[in-house]
C-alpha cells in the first residue's frame, strides 16, 4: 500500500507511522511525500525518525541502529525513519532532555536554512520581473506559493522554538 502524505512536524509523522503500525500497516519505506506499507500484524514495530548531524554520518549511524537492534528503513537526505519491534515500551531515539533539545535545534536549523532559501527566491521573483517591466500573473502566482511556504515554515520554526523552551523549562525543574 502507497500513501501520499506530506509532514511539517517530525512528532506528528511518527505518530502517524506508530498509528498505521497498529492497524497492521507496517512502513517500509519513503520517497518524495509517499510513504510504502506493508501488512502485518497490528502493532508490530514502533516507528522513530532522526535528522543525522552530517551527511555522512549515515554508515556510523547505520552500525549503531544494528546494535541496538532498531532497523533503519528509509533516508531522505539526512533524514532517516528507523524502527523496532515493538515490545510495549516507549521508543524515543532521544529520551533525555539534553538530546531531546538538541534534535529539535538541528530540525529547527534545517527549516530555517529552507526559510532563507524561501525569502531569496521570494526576492528574486519580485525583482527580475519589475526589472524587465515584465510583471505577468504567472509571477503573482510563484510570489503568493514562495509566500505560503515561507509561512509553513516560519510556523514549523516557531513551534520548534516552542519544543526547545517547553524541554529547557522541564529540564530546569530537575
Amino acid at each position: 500500500m502507497i500513501r501520499f502524505k506530506l509532514f511539517i512536524d517530525k512528532d506528528k509523522e511518527v505518530a502517524w507511522l506508530n498509528k498505521e503500525a497498529s492497524q497492521g500497516n507496517s512502513f517500509i519505506k519513503f520517497f518524495l511525500g509517499f510513504y510504502f506499507f506493508e501488512k502485518t500484524e497490528e502493532d508490530k514495530y514502533q516507528y522513530d525518525i532522526d535528522l543525522l548531524t552530517t551527511y555522512n554520518d549515515f554508515d556510523n549511524f547505520k552500525s549503531f541502529m544494528k546494535e541496538s537492534d532498531i532497523e533503519v528503513l528509509s533516508r531522505w537526505y539526512k533524514w532517516v525513519y528507523v524502527r523496532k519491534l515493538n515490545d510495549n515500551k516507549l521508543f524515543e531515539l532521544y529520551s533525555d532532555l539534553d538530546s531531546k533539545i538538541e534534535h529539535y535545534q538541528r530540525i529547527m536549523k534545517m527549516f530555517k536554512v529552507a526559510f532563507i532559501i524561501e525569502l531569496i527566491c521570494l526576492f528574486i521573483e519580485i525583482l527580475v520581473p519589475l526589472i524587465e517591466n515584465q510583471m505577468k500573473l504567472i509571477n503573482f502566482i510563484f510570489i503568493s506559493l514562495i509566500v505560503f511556504f515561507a509561512i509553513v515554515l516560519f510556523g514549523a520554526y516557531s513551534k520548534l522554538s516552542e519544543k526547545i523552551e517547553f524541554y529547557r523549562l522541564e529540564k530546569n525543574l530537575f
